[in-house]
């Protein structure tokens, strides 16, 4: 073989060589592209979710204050209410009082408890403050279930975040499942389903 043959060959043996590394670096670079848009992807559909789950528990939060300060109120007026029905008491039982006054004072006093359409007997009022707490207690474990699905959700953006710069599946594979717990307890939390 002459040395020109020879170097045609080790040329051409070059060539395809490159070509081969070539075709395989641009199928890598295509992997690599798709797991970096499918990531990307995931982390503005987790986002989107966290937005939701977010809204839910602001929600919560905002009820939960809104019922105990209707709480607070009920409790608030029906203490006033006992306050003068003890006054009105104390002074229907004054011997000094005219005697017409003394039932009057006795008659107001029984009407502070006796039920009325409004809701502002004191007996009522206790019931509807008593009602109000509780919703408002309902409303605030509402509000953590929302917040361990926001944390959930957080946790998962993270893990995608390390997925993407370790160019790992497994680790994309639990981000999802961290993401989807964290949907599941922000819906059982919707739907009254409490901690």
């Amino acid at each position: 073989m002459e040395p020109a043959d020879a170097k045609d060959l080790i040329d051409e043996a070059i060539e395809r060589a490159e070509e081969n590394a070539s075709a395989a670096g641009r199928v890598e670079r295509d992997r690599e592209r798709r797991f970096r848009d499918r990531i990307s992807l995931m982390v503005g559909g987790f986002a989107v979710a966290l937005a939701i789950v977010h809204m839910g528990a602001a929600g919560a939060q905002r009820d939960s204050l809104l019922q105990g300060i209707a709480a607070s109120d009920s409790f608030a007026y029906m203490q006033a209410k006992i306050v003068r029905e003890t006054v009105l008491k104390t002074a229907a039982a004054q011997p000094t009082a005219a005697a017409a006054d003394r039932v009057a004072w006795a008659h107001e006093a029984t009407r502070l408890r006796t039920p009325d359409a409004a809701g502002h007997a004191i007996g009522q009022l206790e019931t509807a403050g008593a009602r109000q707490r509780e919703a408002g207690e309902i409303a605030a474990r509402r509000g953590e279930g929302f917040e361990l699905g926001e944390t959930a959700l957080q946790l998962a953006i993270v893990l995608l975040s390390i997925a993407m710069v370790a160019r790992s599946k497994w680790i994309a594979g639990g981000a999802s499942i961290v993401a989807a717990v964290g949907v599941v307890l922000a819906v059982a939390a919707s739907l009254g389903f409490l901690l």
